[in-house]
């Protein structure tokens, strides 16, 4: 099959690849450039990080050395390293002082604004460079196109309590994100058993949730400790240190339960799943 690039969607002559930047947006304090895009106004994206103009010290290196150069701004998605959606495609109109920082002024080109939360490319960028601003003739010859999607991009949605299946970070998201009231409400709404996996040392921990707020409580215990409080896991984190949980652990719902089930009824159903994937021999239970 021939693959489609970059280029195929957007059209560029060769004057205009030249005068064009591309930026690959991965995180900043804290939160990913997603994030911060996602959670802005819909009517008023927070694109700002695509357009910053200095990049090294004392305003050296700048991003952007003059009106008219061209951005098309690109976020890495939350669960896959190499795919970056399309948040932004702008002309850039003002640049600040260069003892000054702060975002370059810009107007957004009409033409790709319907591909704007659409668009997704595959690029390996990696995480050697610190920079995410490039020329885009480096890379719009290896950029390609992954998907265009018939609607703007959704990261997390709710379909049922049989696929909640997710990774450390994405749980955060839903714990912590504004946006994703309707999940909380779901794993609040339920008591249940569940299923801690360790995906790097293919080892699982069964745990119960049988407390007020159900499910969501639990979860954010552990998104909050990493552990739990669970005794195997936080010598697991004495020895490994936060950002192992965050890179490999998963969270699944095994079972659930309306919150009038009696708690013994749930302890009695974590006891069997316990022996079915042998989580004491080969696990994180101790008990």
């Amino acid at each position: 099959m021939t693959k489609i690039m970059l280029n195929d969607i957007l059209h560029l002559n060769s004057e205009q690849i030249a005068n064009s930047k591309i930026g690959l947006n991965m995180q900043w304090g804290g939160k990913t450039h997603f994030e911060i895009w996602y959670e802005s106004d819909e009517q008023n994206r927070n694109v700002d990080f695509t357009y910053h103009s200095h990049q090294g010290v004392h305003g050296r290196n700048r991003n952007f050395t003059r009106v008219g150069q061209w951005c098309f701004g690109f976020v890495r998605l939350q669960e896959h390293d190499d795919k970056w959606l399309l948040v932004s495609a702008g002309e850039i109109t003002s640049i600040p002082d260069r003892n000054n920082s702060g975002a370059c002024g810009h107007v957004e080109l009409e033409a790709y604004q319907g591909l704007i939360g659409r668009l997704i490319i595959s690029y390996h960028k990696g995480n050697k460079f610190a920079r995410y601003i490039f020329d885009l003739a480096t890379v719009i010859d290896e950029a390609e196109v992954s998907e265009i999607l018939p609607n703007v991009y959704e990261p997390i949605k709710f379909q049922g309590f049989d696929s909640v299946h997710l990774s450390y970070s994405t749980l955060k998201h839903i714990l912590e994100g504004h946006k994703y009231a309707d999940y909380r409400s779901a794993l609040q709404g339920v008591k249940g058993v569940y299923c801690l996996t360790d995906k790097k040392e293919s080892k699982f921990y069964i745990g119960s949730a049988y407390g007020e707020e159900g499910i969501l409580q639990r979860w954010s215990d552990y998104i909050d400790s990493m552990h739990g409080r669970n005794k195997a896991l936080i010598e697991l984190y004495n020895r490994v240190g936060e950002s192992y949980f965050q890179e490999n652990f998963e969270f699944t719902i095994i079972e659930t339960f309306n919150k009038n089930t009696d708690s013994h009824i749930i302890i009695a159903r974590e006891s069997y799943w316990k022996e079915v994937f042998q989580t004491k021999e080969n696990g994180y239970n101790m008990n």
